[in-house]
């Protein structure tokens, strides 16, 4: 496929997307049974996109008719796959998909563009401690830093002192981990004293806020600035998008995935406005797909200029906010980013008071009397230390209320509770279907 480290200038790509989402869709067609079938039911051809507004006029595709497939995987060349990926099934059954060799390439690509946003060059160190395995995360680290000419440290999801003691070894320049394993890092460092080499962190694989941000970069030194890397399973990983030297939303690289974001009539929205991320492959790789509802819920930031060589790429803001995960509480609609602010600030406020003796914090969700019940449930070293447990639930319920206007009852437990993880952090833990509690 011919795909370079710089975008296609602005001015071409409409054009070059019309060409690529034409190709893409016969070829779909023409080849795979799932979409022949697909198109045919809704009284659709190929041939009909004459224009970018008749893409319109395709179905979309959904995760459950994807996990309906044989073997839950989306495998349109056989004989050619060289990989096979899920997601982490954050959501329910975890979503598979297959690469070839085009896809690499194209993945590869598009992940060196996206360190070369964030000030990565040709000869820099990349420490990775996103995990190695069904996960994309480590191993398409791996070609995009070997695209762009890195040198590459693939350690994995090391615990957090073989990782330290790696960067005190080698003096990676670039950092990519999950924001839950930086903020484990932060808080690491900042007990033991220790000075770190990293000066560009790519975080992502989970949903974090700018007040995440704001912990990891003031944990990690001025010098370090933490960027935002999005992706999904179902469309190569990471690097579907990333953010610049701007830190105002991930570019989104629509020379490859042609993107829609839709409000609940299914019309475009504006900048500025929220609606749902429909993403399409304007290629055809190993799983290839139109019109995918991703169920994000995300925010079009700007489709302006801006400052890096990415300008005129539209940048979108993740929300932490799937369609169908939004809940009630009090007649108030609550999203994962409000708890999430909630939680990073509470975390970092009780570790400062009382270090070590402070483990994980989790929001439990649970059903009372045909509401949703919500609960903050923090880990303590001595969880019946009164006069311990009473500053705990004062700092959580006044962190709460400040952030999103609202408090909710605070369990304490022992540490060991939850599970620890140095990947992603299931924050919500939904109980909901278990019945009242």
């Amino acid at each position: 496929m011919d795909l370079g480290i710089y975008p296609p200038h602005i001015n071409a790509l409409r054009s070059i997307q019309l060409k690529k989402f034409r190709y893409t869709t016969k070829w779909l067609n023409d080849h795979t049974l799932f979409y022949k079938t697909k198109f045919r039911k809704a009284d659709v051809d190929p041939t009909d996109i004459k224009s970018l507004d008749d893409i319109k006029k395709l179905p979309f595709t959904t995760k459950d008719e994807l996990n309906a497939l044989p073997n839950s995987e989306i495998c349109w060349h056989p004989e050619l796959t060289l990989r096979k990926h899920t997601s982490s099934g954050t959501t329910g059954m975890p979503t598979a998909s297959c690469f070839i060799d085009v896809d690499l390439q194209v993945m590869g690509t598009l992940g060196a563009r996206s360190l070369k946003l964030c000030g990565c060059e040709e000869g820099m160190t990349l420490q990775v401690n996103y995990g190695y395995g069904f996960f994309t995360g480590g191993l398409i680290f791996d070609e995009a830093a070997r695209r762009l000419g890195m040198k590459i440290l693939p350690q994995g999801a090391a615990p957090i002192d073989k990782s330290i003691a790696a960067m005190q070894r080698f003096q990676p320049k670039v950092w990519c981990c999950t924001p839950t394993y930086a903020k484990r890092v932060c808080y690491y460092i900042g007990d033991n004293g220790v000075d770190v080499s990293w000066r560009i962190g790519s975080h992502g694989a989970e949903v974090w806020t700018n007040e995440t941000r704001k912990l990891i970069e003031e944990g990690l030194g001025p010098d370090y600035k933490a960027y935002d890397v999005f992706g999904l399973c179902e469309k190569g990983g990471p690097f579907v998008g990333h953010e610049c030297i701007a830190q105002d939303g991930s570019h989104i690289w629509t020379d490859v995935f042609y993107m829609e974001i839709l409000d609940e009539n299914g019309e475009d929205v504006s900048e500025g406005e929220i609606g749902e991320l429909v993403l399409s492959h304007i290629y055809a790789g190993g799983y290839s797909t139109i019109r995918y509802r991703t169920g994000d819920k995300v925010k079009l930031v700007a489709e302006n200029d801006c400052v890096c060589f990415a300008s005129g790429y539209p940048r979108i803001q993740i929300l932490g906010r799937k369609v169908k995960d939004e809940f009630k509480v009090g007649g108030t609609f609550l999203i994962r980013s409000d708890l999430e602010n909630v939680a990073v600030n509470t975390t970092r406020k009780l570790h400062e008071l009382f270090g070590a003796d402070v483990g994980e914090f989790r929001v439990e969700l649970s059903s009372l009397e045909g509401t949703t019940d919500v609960r903050y449930c923090v880990e303590l070293a001595d969880p019946e230390n009164a006069e311990q447990k009473s500053v705990v639930k004062s700092v959580v319920r006044d962190i709460s209320r400040h952030m999103i206007n609202r408090s909710f009852p605070v369990k304490t437990m022992e540490i060991g509770t939850y599970e620890q993880s140095l990947g992603k952090t299931k924050l919500i833990i939904d109980k909901r279907n278990e019945g009242p509690q």
